[in-house]
């Protein structure tokens, strides 16, 4: 134990606490371990506090309730989600808990003995990690006058003095150039608004801050339909009573009357509108199938912002250029493009608008390497507000019209920020896990969802049913994806936060155990590819807003990057031989394929071709890609430049799910019933054949076959508890912004 900490007795205003390996940070809602640093929302950390105030004694449900929600009238599920939440972050097994006991029909005792600490231990001679002020080194802003938000988060930073009300600072991670900072760390009061046994998603709250819109399957549902709930825990209310088809993405209209969503049904989406109370439905428009067609309502409730190809005389011919937004009338369904500066290499989507009707905001870019930029609802010049390369899971504005909140990985975690649009500073708000917020408009709350999933591998054999249950390989309560089998089928690597955060471990058939293979900090790694020997593993690690490509010796561990500093990458291949790197990069300012000679150490870009998915396992010396402006599968010569539509089977939204070989192309497509279908489309010519239909798969996490093409390995959802939490963001003071 460090020289410089001493047991305390368990007294109720003492901080810090040992409890086995973990350290535990109460006021500051901190529980660490090594280098890993988790935050469990606040409500959890007080059941948790109790837990150990008692030294290993039982409490009851009733007494955590009334202890922990005191001023509340909550349910039990609030505590079954508290102790679930618990469980997730400090059990090695949640399933088979060592910390925390359930004890039928009473409550919960902590089995870990607690070690009271007067200061969070350090190395000998250092001070401990005890929260606090700190003053920022930088570079001096221009001067502007402070809006009255950023005066009310200095006035909460110098409180941090006082009382551990704001946590750690963090470094933000950026690319070159950004001007985008990370403050210190609020931490804002969150409660769960669902807590069923089903998966809760975009949440979408009224403008008055009384009722909640969310999509679920109940028990009793054909499909997954829209919800309404309201905040003072009223049972659920179905908004349409239309069966057939699902529906998704709910969006509540400026003077909250109506509630437009999207309904899905096979190869057909259609945008519908109906009063949020419910009753007869309104038709608007069609929408793009298979994924979430993001839109958002303008401020007069008369139009819809969406995101469509444009279809104008001098534009390029359809499916050739990106995504850019357009408004849809809701008398006469007219859609028209919003004249603006747009990037024919990137898409722009999930368009928000401000709640003064002045400003759009919008993500360009695909999955994972958005950012937020900004254009007049009029239209005319783009200004771009981050450079964070991240994926962003929603975002919404606050009542000023200048912050928003967003969901971003950007440091490795799903977590919510604010962000100023003219300074472009970020304050870190804590909630990890946390995606698709919405705020609303007349108080000062937010709903997200939080994200509660586990992704587990599955083989499933082809000479099976085609919808036959698959085995699970590699399985852990963590998540799995990416998988990748070795050239001599004998390995299969994968991506999993099993250890605590993103990395590549290796499977071997037979063995018991996986071992992990890299060892990055706060990256996230995708999209592993064997060398042909089987030697080395390439991948990408996305970090500090820049995705580098790098590889990995199987045998050693011994990593090294195989990208320019420069380079921003999103997916790389070894070639047949082995003696090239071909990847994907935007150096040259679009998402190009280029090619990197081993040998010699040079790179030269094969085409101008955007790309966003890339293989070369067919043999005959081309290289086959995935476009992200055009639909189908392209073949290019490296020699020539020379390339050709081989198939029209894969769209934008399974651009990543598909493999080819020898023999043909294998791809993912959507069918019935939240039904996703494997298919195998021959070289030879022919009709394409249904090899398996799969039920929760994940492929745009990647899938792999074996190399005599008898079985594939995909990544399946083996249990989903995402909820709807509630906010409060009351401590940011947005309310005296908008005045």
């Amino acid at each position: 134990m460090s020289a410089n900490v001493r047991i305390l007795r368990p007294q109720d205003q003492t901080r810090f606490a040992r409890l086995g390996d973990w350290l535990v940070d109460l006021a500051s809602n901190r529980l660490l371990r090594g280098e890993r640093e988790l935050r469990p929302t606040p409500k959890a950390m007080a059941v948790l506090r109790q837990l150990m105030l008692a030294a290993g004694a039982p409490l009851t449900r009733a007494e955590l309730l009334d202890t922990v929600w005191r001023d509340a009238y909550p349910t039990d599920d609030v505590l079954t989600h508290a102790i679930t939440e618990l469980r997730r972050a400090i059990e090695e097994d949640p399933k088979a808990p060592r910390h925390i006991e359930t004890i039928p029909k009473v409550g919960y005792r902590l089995l870990t003995p607690v070690e009271w600490l007067e200061q969070l231990p350090g190395p000998p001679g250092q001070a401990a990690d005890v929260p606090a002020a700190v003053t920022e080194s930088r570079p001096e802003p221009p001067m502007r006058r402070p809006t009255a938000l950023w005066v009310v988060i200095a006035l909460l930073l110098l409180t941090a003095v006082l009382a551990p009300t704001i946590g750690n600072r963090g470094s933000i991670a950026t690319g070159p150039g950004t001007r985008n900072r990370l403050l210190e760390q609020v931490t804002l009061p969150v409660r769960p608004v669902t807590a069923e046994n089903d998966s809760e998603t975009f949440p979408s709250i009224s403008p008055d801050g009384t009722l909640v819109a969310y999509m679920t399957r109940y028990v009793d549902d054909d499909a997954p339909r829209i919800y309404l709930r309201g905040l003072s825990g009223s049972p659920p209310i179905r908004l349409s009573r239309t069966n057939g088809g699902e529906e998704t993405y709910p969006v509540w209209s400026p003077d909250g009357s109506q509630i437009a969503f999207l309904r899905l049904s096979g190869d057909e989406c259609r945008i519908v509108v109906i009063a949020s109370l419910g009753g007869r439905e309104r038709d608007v428009a069609a929408c793009e199938p298979r994924n979430i067609d993001y839109f958002d309502w303008t401020r007069d409730g008369r139009a819809l912002i969406v995101s469509r190809r444009r279809a104008e005389e001098n534009a390029p011919p359809a499916g050739e250029e990106a995504k850019s937004l357009h408004l849809i009338v809701l008398d006469d369904g007219k859609i028209t493009p919003l004249k603006y500066a747009t990037n024919s290499h990137l898409p722009d989507i999930q368009p928000r608008m401000s709640p003064d009707g002045k400003y759009i905001a919008f993500r360009r870019g695909a999955v994972p390497y958005s950012d937020l930029h900004l254009v007049a609802a009029e239209g005319g010049n783009v200004r771009q507000l981050t450079r964070l390369r991240s994926r962003m899971r929603g975002y919404d504005w606050m009542p000023d019209s200048r912050h928003l909140l967003v969901s971003s990985d950007h440091e490795g975690v799903q977590k919510l920020y604010l962000l100023h649009i003219e300074s472009g500073e970020l304050l870190g708000l804590g909630v990890a896990g946390a995606s698709y917020p919405a705020i609303s408009r007349g108080r000062s709350l937010a709903v997200f969802q939080q994200d509660s999933a586990d992704i587990n591998l599955q083989s499933f054999r082809f000479d099976a049913a085609p919808d036959a249950s698959g085995e699970g390989i590699a399985s852990s309560t963590r998540g799995e994806a990416w998988p990748a089998f070795a050239p001599n089928d004998d390995r299969l690597v994968f991506v999993s936060d099993r250890g605590g955060d993103s990395q590549l471990w290796l499977f071997e058939p037979g063995a018991r155990t996986s071992y992990q293979l890299t060892h990055h900090k706060t990256a996230d790694l995708t999209a592993p590819n064997w060398a042909p020997d089987g030697r080395r593993v390439l991948y990408v690690a996305r970090s500090n807003g820049h995705s580098r490509l790098y590889s990995v010796e199987v045998d050693s561990g011994q990593t090294r990057a195989e990208s320019e500093e420069s380079d921003n990458v999103r997916f790389g291949i070894y070639s047949a031989d082995g003696q090239s790197i071909y990847y994907i990069s935007d150096r040259g300012g679009a998402w190009n394929i280029w090619q990197r000679s081993l040998d010699r150490n040079t790179t030269q870009r094969l085409s101008d071709a955007t790309a966003y998915n890339l293989s070369d396992r067919v043999g005959d010396g081309k290289i086959y890609f995935s476009s992200m402006s055009r639909n189908g599968i392209y073949a290019i010569d490296p020699a020539t430049g020379t390339e050709e539509l081989i198939s029209s089977a894969v769209e934008y939204w399974n651009s990543n799910a598909w493999r080819v070989d020898p023999t043909g192309l294998y791809y993912v497509a959507a069918g019935s019933d939240m039904k996703s279908m494997l298919y195998f489309e021959p070289w030879s010519g022919g009709p394409a054949k249904l090899l398996r239909i799969f039920d929760g798969v994940m492929p745009d996490a990647g899938f792999t076959l074996d190399k005599d093409a008898t079985r594939v390995v995909m990544p399946v959802v083996a249990r989903d508890d995402t909820d709807v939490m509630l906010l409060d963001l009351a401590l940011l003071g947005h309310e005296e912004t908008a005045r």
